[in-house]
């Protein structure tokens, strides 16, 4: 009752921007929250990866643009100072790291020393992430994809007290790709052994992105760990392979770590409606509890890499001593292949809780309030109880043969004053076997803080448990496919962040039905996502001819003439989809934008008023009226207004920058911004769209500490004054703000463009003047084709790179991006091969020239011992992987098989999750020989290379265990029959 009375009051708050009503305490020390730094051991990530990511590069389904990949990862280890949020009280003391994604780091239970989260002792990393490098510890926050782009990034970041003595750290980020937000909220309160999460994702763009959310929880275990998951089911990852729990259908018992033998284990509830998860370890006598309800995170999995000799190996590739560690993890969607799609101007909020578990020997129920661990001997009970805030005057009871909504026998009652402090553990009485026994616990109020009946959990009745999963939906071929196949298929490639693939399948759908309205709004949408205007002009003109009131055409409509400065057309859309419904409040604030633009800057913030005042989740909408106050003079109800935005947003730079226009003073406001051009770009567009172009060019302006000891930044980040788009930006609002932006425009044509990789909407026009003003502009010509070429618009992008490399075909990965778009065009491959041969010639360390070179090579069918040799010219110490296994593959191919395995040796290759391994390319390497030998018939040869692939490879530190492994494959073992049948046995 009191957790359901919590959980609504928190919904209540957020609602109304104002601080969490919590029932009158005894004086408590208040919680101490600061920031200072910790050492940690950390292996250096080398200069990103210099090529924009384009999603029609892609292999591995993993978007990354307009982000840099970080894949030059290292075996080089030094003490690093990170900057750290510390949160305490009398039970917790919690460090947070927000300049590796805002992850929490360690949460040490005060009372014995145990770390409830796994508290990497070295930061090492792996390539497992979205952009690849990725370190095991602590909590993670996964939003709107897994192991997110920031998660090893700077973030932003706050910490705030409040009056009932709790203290919060806040971290947050706005993503690059989708422009969406997320923001979590780490809460200590006074006497309470519990840390609280509060999570709100939100969407303050303009089109929808999908989403999903995962927390993601490292636990250090031990081999008799046992975990506590109140599942009788679980499935695998594509909602398949259903099995039991915690005994599989191998009959492994998979609640105890050790006998996780057979490989990872990755495994969702399936049919259960607990809230609660739990880990414990009898080395430690120590253990922690997470829970959140079906209404906040109804999925729950769990990960473990394993002790076989892959997850052996894996726990040396994450972590310096070799420690293992699990997963526990909470979500929105039944698994991790699932993804919704958040709305312009949409918010979603949730909750959950961390609670540490001490002397309790393992965990039979628990919530906020308390765990219990109830063990029947016979037919004696014993309870052991933690409870996590004070419970003076408090009563245990023991009942037989009950449950908790029809209460039975009392055997048992106890009165009893329980703290954090200590555990209670007693032998309440006995219960005659067959009959279940109920315990309850009630507070002073005789309100029941925790109740469980024995073998009584919140599951689907196993009768209603089908015997398998039903199959995936397989889409029937391209001449077959109905109207709603065009639109599901198109429907789940978005989800899945397949867009280009989207987008074309629309496109096909339509060529068989060319009237359909769904594909044509789906079209025109996705079409405004990807910023192709025009066609989306068309398609979304074709479906109100048809239903002349469909608000979200009309909304998405008025984006597209927006974004083509056709603006009468657009407010007349918006106009339409501001009438009611789910695009009332993003067409509110586009049509104040259209206001403001006019400078009717009244009827602007009159628009936004009704806007948040009636949609009070969309903080992008109150968010922006602080600057329109405050520009039309009324600096009065602007502070009040900010003031009451930052209670509930205080990390928010935008609301942080703002403060500083009405006067206030933020040091570390210009040290955060000069860490990430982007960041600034954010304010700045947030101007732009509003017409406030002289208050974005004075942003764009603004001198930024970049030397300063704290500006912290991802490798690679170029400073605010060295980055381009800034420049361009600058030159670019001091136009339109009948300003002189030509210096501005001619220092921008000659900074360095390396990492530079623009997406927004409004870097059209911005490039575009850039170009009008200096059509001797190769920077601006070569970053408006990579625009082009991030909305798909491959014809248009190669125009733009060919006049950038007319002027300077030196520019960074330039003609890569000719070489590979050439590739996907499917144009004959002497083309690539000449922009690649350019590429070497003229950007000689960027491999992925000489990876496109022997790429092309290949497809002109030029023999492997010239592709292997378009690698071996690559002139850097330390090539990226993906080369030297490619390399090795080709020197194979070519023959040379010694020469192959020396590259694996002599060469460092990171760990990559999914990805080539030295194991793997290693047995490529000596099939491709033994097959070789069988096509010639030297099949006692052949024969002693596949009889000896199990044995230890100690120059790449391949013991006989992996190989053994490695052998398993189906891959393997199907070539290796195929090397039989050559032979002839």
């Amino acid at each position: 009752m009191w957790r359901t009375l919590r959980g609504a009051s928190f919904f209540l708050l957020i609602s109304f921007g104002c601080l969490e009503l919590v029932a009158p305490v005894a004086a408590q020390t208040p919680v101490k929250v600061w920031q200072d730094t910790i050492e940690l051991p950390t292996y250096e990530l080398g200069e990103p990866n210099e090529n924009p990511p384009f999603d029609q590069f892609v292999a591995n389904d993993r978007y990354n643009y307009p982000y840099t990949v970080l894949d030059n990862l290292t075996g080089k280890s030094a003490p690093r100072k990170w900057r750290a949020l510390n949160l305490e009280n009398e039970y917790l003391k919690c460090v947070v790291l927000p300049d590796l994604g805002g992850h929490l780091y360690r949460c040490q239970d005060k009372r014995n020393g145990a770390d409830m989260f796994y508290a990497n002792p070295s930061l090492k990393f792996a390539r497992i992430s979205y952009r690849g490098a990725w370190a095991a510890y602590g909590i993670e926050f996964n939003f709107p994809v897994s192991h997110n782009w920031m998660t090893a990034s700077p973030v932003d970041f706050a910490t705030s007290t409040a009056a009932d003595g709790s203290a919060t750290v806040w971290v947050r980020n706005i993503d690059r790709p989708y422009g969406m937000e997320w923001c979590v909220e780490l809460t200590l309160r006074p006497g309470r052994a519990v840390l609280e999460q509060k999570t709100t994702l939100y969407n303050p763009g303009r089109a929808r992105h999908r989403f999903y959310w995962w927390t993601n929880a490292g636990v250090q275990v031990w081999d008799d760990t046992q975990i506590y998951y109140p599942t009788q089911y679980t499935i695998f990852h594509g909602f398949t392979d259903l099995d039991t729990w915690p005994v599989d259908r191998n009959g492994t018992d998979l609640s105890v770590v050790g006998n996780h033998k057979y490989g990872p284990v990755s495994r969702f509830s399936y049919g259960s409606n607990e809230p609660w998860m739990a880990v414990y370890h009898p080395k430690t006598n120590a253990g922690l509890v997470h829970y959140s309800t079906r209404t906040n995170l109804p999925s729950k999995k769990f990960w473990s890499w394993g002790s076989d000799p892959d997850g052996l190996k894996w726990r040396e590739a994450l972590s310096d001593n070799h420690s293992a560690y699990v997963e526990v993890q909470a979500g929105l969607y039944r698994d991790q292949e699932t993804y919704g799609f958040l709305g312009p101007q949409q918010k979603i909020r949730f909750v959950e809780d961390w609670m540490p578990v001490q002397e309790i020997g393992g965990v039979t129920r628990a919530n906020p309030d308390a765990a219990v661990n109830v063990l029947k001997k016979g037919t004696k009970v014993e309870v052991t109880l933690n409870v996590f805030r004070e419970l003076p005057k408090a009563k245990l009871e023991l009942r037989a043969g009950d449950d908790v909504l029809a209460p039975g026998r009392l055997v048992a009652t106890e009165n009893v004053s329980l703290s954090p402090k200590s555990t209670y553990r007693k032998e309440l009485g006995s219960v005659p076997e067959g009959e279940p026994y109920t315990i309850t616990l009630t507070d002073e109020s005789g309100n029941v803080v925790l109740a469980h009946t024995e073998g009584k959990y919140d599951y689907t009745p196993k009768s209603e448990v089908p015997k398998e999963l039903p199959p995936n939906y397989v889409y029937p071929p391209l001449e077959k496919r109905t109207e709603s196949d065009f639109l599901q298929l198109g429907d789940d490639q978005e989800r899945n962040g397949l867009v280009l693939d989207a987008l074309a399948t629309y496109r096909d759908g339509l060529k068989r039905f060319e009237g359909s309205v769904g594909l044509h709004k789906a079209a025109g949408r996705l079409g405004v996502a990807l910023k192709q205007y025009e066609p989306a002009i068309a398609d979304l003109s074709m479906v109100l001819v048809r239903v002349s009131n469909d608000q979200e055409a009309s909304y998405y409509l008025g984006l597209a003439y927006a974004a083509t400065d056709k603006l009468e057309k657009a407010q007349r859309a918006f106009e339409m989809s501001e009438q009611f419904g789910t695009y009332r409040a993003a067409s509110l604030y586009e049509l104040a934008a259209l206001d403001a633009r006019k400078g009717e800057l009244a009827k602007a913030h009159e628009k936004l008023l009704m806007a948040y005042t009636e949609f009070p989740d969309a903080a992008r909408v109150a968010d922006t009226d602080v600057a329109l106050l405050r520009m039309l003079g009324d600096t009065v109800r602007a502070k009040t207004h900010l003031t009451s935005l930052r209670e509930t947003d205080p990390a928010n730079s935008f609301l942080r920058y703002e403060a500083t226009r009405l006067g206030g003073s933020d040091p570390a406001l210009w040290e955060h911004l000069a860490g990430d051009p982007s960041r600034i770009l954010e304010i700045a567009a947030q101007y732009m769209h509003f017409g406030l172009y002289g208050e974005a060019a004075e942003l764009l302006a603004a001198k930024y500490p970049s030397d300063s000891a704290g500006v912290v930044s991802d490798p690679g980040m170029p400073r605010p004054g060295d980055d381009p788009m800034i420049a361009y930006y600058r030159g670019y609002c001091r136009d339109i703000a009948k300003q002189d932006g030509g210096a501005d425009f001619a220092a921008a044509a000659k900074m360095p463009t390396m990492y530079i990789f623009p997406n927004r909407p409004e870097s059209f026009d911005v490039l575009k003047r850039a170009v009008a003003v200096n059509p001797k502009d190769a920077n601006a010509y070569a970053l408006l084709g990579d625009l082009y070429m991030s909305g798909g618009m491959e014809e248009a992008a190669m125009k733009e790179w060919s006049a950038a490399r007319a002027i300077d075909p030196k520019l960074p990965a330039l003609l890569r991006n000719m070489g590979y778009t050439s590739l996907y065009l499917k144009q004959p491959p002497e083309r690539a091969i000449e922009y690649f041969t350019d590429g070497v010639k003229y950007d000689t360390q960027n491999a992925e020239n000489y990876l496109g070179l022997e790429r092309a090579l290949k497809e002109a069918g030029r023999p492997a011992q010239e592709q292997a040799a378009a690698l071996q010219k690559f002139p850097g110490a330390h090539p990226p992987a993906v080369l030297v296994f490619q390399l090795a593959r080709d020197l194979a191919e070519a023959g040379q098989y010694d020469a192959a395995v020396k590259e694996l040796a002599d060469h460092f290759v990171s760990m990559e999750e999914g990805g080539a391994s030295r194991l793997t390319v290693y047995l490529e390497i000596r099939l491709t020989e033994a097959k070789a030998l069988a096509a010639h018939k030297k099949c006692s040869d052949a024969k002693r290379i596949v009889e000896h692939l199990g044995d230890a490879v100690p120059p790449l530190s391949l013991t006989a265990e992996e190989m053994a492994q490695g052998l398993e494959s189906k891959r393997v073992k199907g070539e290796i029959a195929e090397i039989g049948k050559a032979c002839g046995k």
